[in-house]
């Protein structure tokens, strides 16, 4: 039975698929090579699959916008995961290359690959950069979907901090040439029931870098060890909720 799971399935996949079936891994799936996968672009009426992250999805049912000379064509017979992003259909885009992209852009191919799993069929993967001949996940695979994994932990942290320390109001005023910093109950798009005094916060950014931003704080609320990180602008009253100050 696992020799004709498919006809166009190859000898070494048919043995990963027995050697998988053995091990007692798993949901045993089919595996692809890139020449394989190649095959299912629609042509002719015939099916679609494309690869994100080394996953295959049966993409068939959406033909008008992934077959030949549909918007989304790009995507067929390939695994094309950073053009998901991109947006770009060149050479250089059409990869599935990701390790160097963003962090926000790791979460973005995650909720693609979500959003494949819960409308499409999931009916493989793709032998090489993220699966070897045997379907296991290589060392790169466990490596994009690690990094996946902390810049998600890393944007509920910024999340969270946010909620915490809201931005300030911003506004550069031409006349004495300084900007001015304000705290309301929305400032930052934080919907609360305190107002806040603004401080000079320094947090790391989504790339794990120090950087300095404006926040409004709670001063009462805060402990020793988060006053450290907090500094006050110079030339603004302690308690005031309104600063003019310089901003580099």
């Amino acid at each position: 039975m696992l020799f004709f799971y498919e006809p166009a399935q190859n000898l070494l996949c048919s043995f990963a698929i027995f050697e998988r079936f053995l091990i007692n891994t798993p949901k045993v799936c089919s595996l692809f090579d890139t020449t394989r996968l190649s095959r299912y672009k629609g042509v002719d009426g015939g099916k679609i699959y494309l690869s994100i992250l080394g996953n295959v999805f049966d993409v068939t049912e959406g033909r008008r916008f992934y077959g030949p000379g549909g918007s989304y064509s790009g995507f067929s017979g390939r695994d094309a995961s950073r053009s998901f992003i991109t947006g770009l259909f060149d050479e250089e885009n059409l990869t599935d290359h990701v390790s160097d992209m963003d962090p926000n852009d790791l979460i973005g191919l995650d909720t693609w690959i979500n959003t494949y799993k819960k409308k499409y069929k999931e009916i493989g993967k793709l032998i090489g950069r993220y699966y070897d001949s045997s379907g296991k996940e290589t060392d790169y695979c466990k490596l994009v979907f690690e990094k996946i994994k902390s810049s998600k932990m890393a944007k509920v942290a910024k999340n969270e901090e946010m909620a915490k320390y809201p931005s300030c109001n911003i506004e550069y005023v031409q006349e004495n040439q300084k900007s001015k910093v304000w705290c309301t109950k929305l400032s930052g798009g934080i919907q609360r029931n305190w107002i806040g005094v603004p401080r000079k916060l320094q947090s790391l950014d989504e790339n794990g870098k120090l950087s300095i931003r404006c926040a409004c704080v709670q001063l009462d609320t805060l402990s020793k060890a988060e006053l450290m990180h907090i500094n006050e602008y110079e030339d603004c009253d302690a308690n005031a909720t309104t600063c003019y100050v310089t901003i580099s």
